[in-house]
């Protein structure tokens, strides 16, 4: 009789959810855009009262939907404290000294802070050049094999080894989870380096805006934001290849041609020379914000503890000199996704055997930093967490040169990343879309050019190796500007991308296999 019941749950729900699905409405998506992208939103910026209301709107429509509220005290908000500082320039610093001697060196011209690191910090240790600062056991190389790096000061390139060969080992020319900063800083961190020193990028890997719009320069100095009590306790600088160069008395690039050459480590230590950073902050902020979320649970008393997410973000960068950078596609297009998905799965009496959360994130702006938070304090255990479906700018048409001149070839196009770790997923996005018909484009290989693998909220997940993928529509000229409006919107095309993701999810959730993530 159960296995009965299980066969009729399992034949029906493809037609539940292909009829769900047409429940998800243009209308619907426009209002929400329109609301979260209203002037009066103020860009929904991190931290403010803006943002503290695209939350409470989200939380609002995952209550109508009777969503279960599984956040802090029975609420659909997980909340967390980020700090809010501004960095203190005269007192920043970069010192060499060796053979006697000591240079000083001069902060935005030779070297500027990171963001993967926010709080401050003052260290002198010896040196040592740990290559790309990669350790990958998949493709049988370690930077760190022949280095004890406990209380040293790291120097490391940008990427990963061959970046540029088609038939490397690390997934030919698309970029694994080692070559991100987020990544290998945590590695770093985690092998005891005291400090990091991240050399300039070698290669351009986004190619130049033809965008006249306004750019995204502040008006004065930008604030520093950070995790309250983040792990990311280790001083990051970028600095040039000059300076890398002077401080190994190596040239830096030769080194890393060597590296590519014969994919072995160089790593080694510096001698007779020490190095002092400094990252000052001031006007120090401590203020409470919040993710959002909502949880459908699941039908099979065996497989509801495991959960499929469904995401994007809610935050944008508020107004700048003076003018509000909207945000419609980045991202209240894929927050509005998220809202219409849960509707979908709940009005058209969608109950996969596997339970959905719906999550809004927080600070991704800011270094994805809500998500970041929720890895490290997961509400559902991340071990019964099978896959993670993002969107962030899903409303747009990839590098249209104005709002209402679209490309025949990106009208239809959506980008799928991640999937190469995922080769599952893929299948089941593939087989879905022959009910949205769109033009998928699963960036594999070198025309990830905008390097979006690492640039939104599924990315923490992939550094757990949980199943992960992004849908995106690529930047635009109105990309981080005042032009990003709820006007300009491709809302066609948006609820078939829509479609596609809660399908997408539907299926997971009630697939008898889980995704697995490969990571060769």
């Amino acid at each position: 009789m159960k296995r009965a019941v299980l066969f009729a749950i399992l034949s029906a729900m493809p037609l539940l959810a292909q009829n769900a699905a047409e429940t998800i409405r243009l209308e619907d998506l426009k209002a929400h855009v329109f609301f979260l992208a209203a002037d009066e939103m103020q860009g929904r910026n991190s931290l403010s009262a803006e943002g503290r209301i695209a939350a409470n709107y989200i939380a609002a429509y995952f209550m109508k939907l009777g969503l279960k509220p599984i956040g802090d005290r029975g609420s659909y908000f997980q909340n967390f404290n980020m700090t809010k500082a501004w960095l203190d320039s005269a007192n920043t610093q970069l010192k060499l000294k060796a053979g006697g001697a000591e240079k000083t060196y001069q902060f935005g011209h030779d070297f500027n802070y990171s963001r993967e690191s926010n709080s401050p910090a003052e260290i002198t240790a010896p040196v040592v050049f740990l290559g790309y600062g990669v350790n990958a056991p998949e493709y049988g190389y370690n930077d760190f094999a022949s280095l004890d790096v406990r209380g040293k000061i790291a120097v490391v390139l940008a990427h990963e080894p061959q970046e540029t060969d088609a038939a490397a080992k690390f997934k030919g020319r698309f970029n694994t989870i080692h070559a991100y900063n987020w990544y290998k800083i945590e590695q770093l961190r985690n092998a005891g380096a005291a400090g990091i020193l991240l050399v300039g990028d070698r290669n351009v890997h986004r190619p130049p805006r033809t965008a006249s719009a306004p750019t995204n320069a502040q008006a004065g100095p930008a604030p520093q934001y950070a995790l309250a009590g983040s792990f990311w306790n280790v001083p990051v600088f970028t600095v040039t290849a000059e300076v890398a160069t002077e401080i190994l008395r190596k040239p830096v690039y030769q080194l890393q041609d060597e590296i590519d050459r014969s994919l072995k480590p160089q790593s080694f230590e510096v001698a007779g020379a020490t190095v002092t950073m400094k990252k000052a902050l001031k006007d120090h902020q401590l203020v409470s914000t919040r993710n959002v979320l909502g949880l459908l649970e699941g039908s099979d008393p065996q497989l509801k503890d495991e959960v499929v997410l469904v995401t994007a973000h809610y935050d944008h960068v508020g107004v700048v000199n003076s003018r509000i950078y909207r945000g419609a596609d980045d991202n209240a297009s894929g927050t509005a996704a998220v809202m219409e998905i849960a509707k979908a799965f709940v009005a058209g009496n969608v109950r996969p055997r596997r339970s959905v959360l719906f999550m809004v994130f927080e600070a991704e702006e800011q270094g994805l930093l809500g998500a970041f938070y929720y890895l490290d304090h997961p509400v559902l255990p991340l071990a019964k967490t099978i896959a993670v479906l993002n969107m962030d700018m899903i409303g747009r048409d990839e590098e249209s040169l104005t709002w209402n001149t679209r490309a025949s070839e990106n009208v239809n196009g959506l980008n799928v990343i991640g999937t190469l770790y995922n080769p599952e997923l893929r299948r089941i996005i593939d087989t879905q879309n022959q009910k949205t018909g769109l033009k998928l484009d699963y960036k594999t290989d070198a025309d990830d050019k905008e390097g979006w693998f690492a640039r939104s909220d599924h990315y923490p997940f992939a550094t757990k190796s949980i199943p992960m993928v992004l849908f995106n529509t690529g930047e635009h000229p109105d990309y981080h500007t005042e032009n990003d409006t709820w006007d300009r919107i491709n809302y066609e095309k948006m609820v078939r991308i829509t479609r596609l993701v809660f399908l997408s999810a539907a299926e997971v959730a009630n697939a008898g296999l889980k995704p697995r993530f490969t990571s060769n």
